[in-house]
């Protein structure tokens, strides 16, 4: 492996390694400073010729090396194979129930221990998921391929159904049904069965990790998949060409800032998809989407066991919770939000819960605050006092509003200041008092942020890190075709239904009433995130996707870390036809001591040859790449958002096969086919809110 250091801009010096299990390296010694905007194509075999000339010794990771005329001769890593990434919005037609892998390259660290989750939409073409073979119930219509029935299409890949990958890493330990690994952790059973059975087979999963994969059976997935037909449309127009549209509005490479119809309540024109966001907090994990009450799953066969309320702490079943959960990792806990839109004002609803997750003492962890104007707010971020939000100025028709609701139709985003809004928490002494601020405008709306991280500064200052999405460029060419499957196949059918997205720093005072703005880097940016043991709290690394061409519009591909406080760079590409989702950071097991000390986590998609496969990285070495690549055995569509579950998802693959059996069986036999219902006896709650209630008695 040779180093080679490349000038970027004429400013700073930079690294980039050729890695022998394909992929490239890059490190940059300035933060802010613009990696090349024009790759040009160059072959793996062009690119190592010039490597075996250079005798330029290896860099050790955050250190940078001066340029040399052989460096700069280098070719970047080529552009995106667009065909590849294309493939990656295809209906994945075949779950795995539970399975064990292995490293095709490298090896599985044995301090890396847990349980990885990721959501996304999976189904583009409705209701195709075929049945179990033995299964008593049948579709009226058959699952059909995508683009064979153009009927049966969404037209944006957001609109696909969601579902769940989870990963479970074992560590080096040979666990059996009489070890007291098993017991530790036996908490999470709820099938009855007996785990203490003497006669169950062992299994070894010494640096192995057991897969799953499976849809969330949400009522609008169960009903189209028993009419094997598409039912909901409430959101056609909207991400169709007939009405006008922002680049941010109907946004492919993130969620889109027009997530639901605007219609309230439980009706046909707002299909839960809970595609948004996989999340695991104290022994349960929920699946998330914007305009909906959140599913809950079985944690380990991931199963759907129905809507929840929070333990009812989310009073109407037609209420619905925000697509993001914030952690505060000082204090245990976990955040929740949801707005009531109304197009006068509408309510901002708070919902915080301790480490069991039962409601906080403090005001029953509920804040309500009023908002100026429609709220369409999707993120949010946690301080040790505060929950910021930012709150884009829209403009409303009020004809179309009252007649069709499509936020398409019905709202645009007015080109001025968005609203930044600084909530005191529940038990702060600030508590539901709110702070309003208008951000400082720069020609583009602060809307549709992605935060990464928050938090408060000694002299009080709330320092935001966040992925800001640039809507200007909307003369770009919206086309008929960029709503007709396959998405994005060539780059400017991307570019012009994809948004230019950098990374930013928002710096504000509520007691002096101060705030600024200034950009982090202008490479084009996804899916930012931090050790969760940082979560709302001083960070040093951002760890994030990139695009392959610099400041320019292109997909998420590579790994990148953000060090704020050297304000260097790292990046790893893989090649041309792979692309890596959002990373996920992972603790090393009873020795991560330092920030950067574990492991990053991504699902990479092969677009050529359609199959997906998890690469864990150092998260102290990210420009090395890959230390193990793991074959998923399926392709997975292109995703969103994750979590890493460390001490209470560290099951067997044992746990974990029998409560998948459990779940097949149970759909076998029809009873997944079924609505879930929402009452429990006569108690007001839902039966998939018991154990929010009852967990400790159950």
């Amino acid at each position: 492996m040779t180093v080679f250091s490349l000038p970027y801009a004429a400013i700073a010096a930079s690294a980039l390694v050729l890695l022998p299990h394909h992929g490239w390296g890059f490190q940059q010694s300035t933060l802010g400073v613009l990696l090349p905007s024009q790759r040009t194509p160059s072959s793996f075999q062009q690119f190592a010729s010039i490597a075996e000339e250079s005798s330029t010794p290896v860099a050790a990771a955050g250190t940078t090396k001066s340029s040399s005329p052989a460096a700069a001769q280098l070719p970047p890593p080529p552009p995106p194979d667009m065909q590849a990434y294309s493939n990656g919005f295809k209906t994945a037609f075949t779950e795995i129930s539970c399975a064990l892998a292995s490293p095709t390259v490298g090896s599985l660290p044995s301090d890396l221990i847990g349980t990885y989750y990721k959501c996304g939409p999976a189904m583009f073409s409705a209701g195709s998921l075929p049945p179990p073979k033995n299964s008593l119930v049948k579709p009226k219509q058959p699952p059909v391929p995508d683009g064979q029935d153009s009927t049966r299409m969404v037209l944006h890949p957001f609109e696909g159904d969601g579902a769940v990958l989870a990963i479970t890493f074992h560590g080096d330990k040979i666990m059996g049904q009489n070890d007291e690994g098993i017991s530790r952790n036996n908490n999470n059973n709820s099938s009855g069965e007996n785990d203490g059975d003497d006669n169950f087979p062992r299994v070894d999963t010494v640096g192995k990790v057991t897969t799953r994969f499976r849809y969330v059976r949400t009522n609008a997935f169960t009903n189209e998949r028993k009419k094997g037909k598409k039912l909901y449309t409430g959101m056609e127009s909207t991400r169709s060409n007939t009405v006008p549209s922002s680049l941010v509005g109907n946004d492919l490479s993130a969620p889109p800032f027009y997530r639901h119809h605007l219609l309230p309540g439980l009706n046909k024109l707002r299909k839960n998809t809970s595609n948004t966001r996989a999340v695991y907090f104290g022994k349960r994990l929920l699946t998330l989407w914007s305009g909906g009450l959140p599913y809950k799953l079985d944690a380990l066969a991931l199963s759907t066991d129905g809507r929840s309320q929070l333990g009812g702490v989310i009073k109407r079943e037609e209420s619905s919770l925000g697509a993001k959960a914030a952690i505060d990792a000082k204090k245990n806990r976990i955040l929740f939000f949801g707005i009531d839109e109304e197009s006068g004002s509408s309510q901002l609803n708070i919902y915080e819960f301790n480490s069991k997750f039962q409601p906080i003492k403090d005001n029953d962890g509920v804040v309500q605050v009023k908002l100026p104007g429609l709220a369409m707010m999707y993120d949010f971020a946690v301080t040790e006092n505060y929950a910021v939000f930012v709150q884009p100025v829209l403009k409303v028709n009020g004809m179309q509003y009252m007649l069709s609701k499509e936020p398409g139709k019905s709202i645009s985003l007015e080109n001025e200041s968005s609203l930044i809004h600084i909530v005191g928490r529940a038990g702060s002494k600030n508590s539901g008092r709110m702070k309003t601020m208008p951000i400082p405008f720069d020609g583009s709306p602060d809307a549709n942020l992605q935060f990464v991280n928050a938090y408060e500064d000694d002299d009080g200052t709330i320092i935001i890190d966040a992925i800001r999405s640039d809507g200007s460029n909307n003369s770009r060419g919206s086309s008929s075709s960029n709503t007709q499957w396959p998405w994005a196949s060539t780059i400017s059918a991307f570019q012009s239904m994809s948004s230019k997205k950098s990374l930013w720093r928002y710096k504000l005072h509520p007691q002096k009433g101060s705030l600024s703005k200034e950009s982090i880097s202008n490479d084009q940016v996804y899916f930012g995130v931090v050790n969760s043991k940082m979560s709302g709290q001083k960070h040093r690394y951002i760890y994030a996707s990139v695009g392959t061409m610099g400041k320019d519009v292109a997909p998420p591909q590579g790994i990148a870390k953000f060090d704020l406080e050297s304000n260097t760079q790292e990046y790893w590409f893989p090649e041309a036809y792979e692309f890596c989702g959002e990373p996920m950071y992972a603790p090393r097991e009873g020795a991560d001591t330092t920030e950067d000390g574990g492991y990053i986590l991504s699902v990479l998609f092969n677009g050529k040859e359609e199959r997906s496969e998890l690469v864990v990285l150092k998260a102290n070495d990210i420009i090395t790449g890959p230390i193990a690549r793991v074959p998923i055995g399926i392709a997975v569509p292109h995703g969103y958002h994750g979590c890493f579950a460390q001490e209470e998802a560290n099951w067997t693959y044992e746990e974990i096969e029998r409560r998948a059996k459990l779940a097949d069986k149970m759909e076998t036999r029809g009873s997944m086919w079924n609505e879930v219902k929402s009452d429990f006896s006569g108690l007001g709650l839902r039966f998939d809110d018991m154990e929010e209630y009852f967990g400790d008695l159950m």
